[in-house]
């Protein structure tokens, strides 16, 4: 595993072997694939249907809702210290206080960006879905995030990261 710098010293992403892009970047790409989105609410239209929307008004949802979720990061990203705590809440809803490594995600919609927080406004993009299912569990793409959060959080784990000081020392 790789983790790219996505703006230097606050957001990161980590970047599978088995894919070419970094994961916020792939999301993105996803997120305003059309073809990609189709296959997608299609497969999905039983969990599409509390939302009362067809599929193609879906597909222009998602790519207008990811449009506005990458303008957000880039409005962010030119800060000089990025609010990004502002956009990442603690996974579970029902969770109060950050712990060490905490699994974090931003909502925009059924849109989830989810990350590990390092630090205050520093995160890792583990991963992302569409999530139009109450639980994470209660679908296979969604789970798999789950699978992926807690593989980064041991990855960084074994490397050592505990804290902002730690995951500076990392060569990245």
């Amino acid at each position: 595993m790789e983790i790219v710098p996505i703006f230097d010293a606050h957001l990161y992403s980590f970047k599978y072997p088995e894919e070419e892009f970094d994961e916020l970047e792939r999301l993105f790409d996803e997120w305003n694939d059309f073809e990609l989105l189709r296959k997608f609410f299609e497969e999905n239209s039983k969990d599409l249907k509390y939302y009362q929307l067809e599929v193609d008004d879906a597909i222009i949802e998602t790519r207008k809702e990811a449009a506005g979720l990458r303008k957000k990061l880039i409005d962010l990203s030119s800060q000089k210290i990025p609010d990004l705590d502002s956009i990442f809440v603690n996974l579970d809803d029902n969770e109060s206080r950050t712990i060490e490594l905490a699994k974090q995600k931003s909502k925009r919609r059924w849109l989830r960006l989810y990350a590990l927080r390092i630090d205050a406004n520093t995160y890792v993009i583990t991963g992302g879905a569409i999530k139009l299912t109450h639980k994470m569990g209660e679908r296979l793409h969604t789970a798999k995030e789950l699978d992926k959060m807690e593989l980064c959080r041991n990855y960084l784990k074994d490397q050592g990261v505990f804290d902002i000081d730690s995951f500076n020392e990392l060569d990245i």
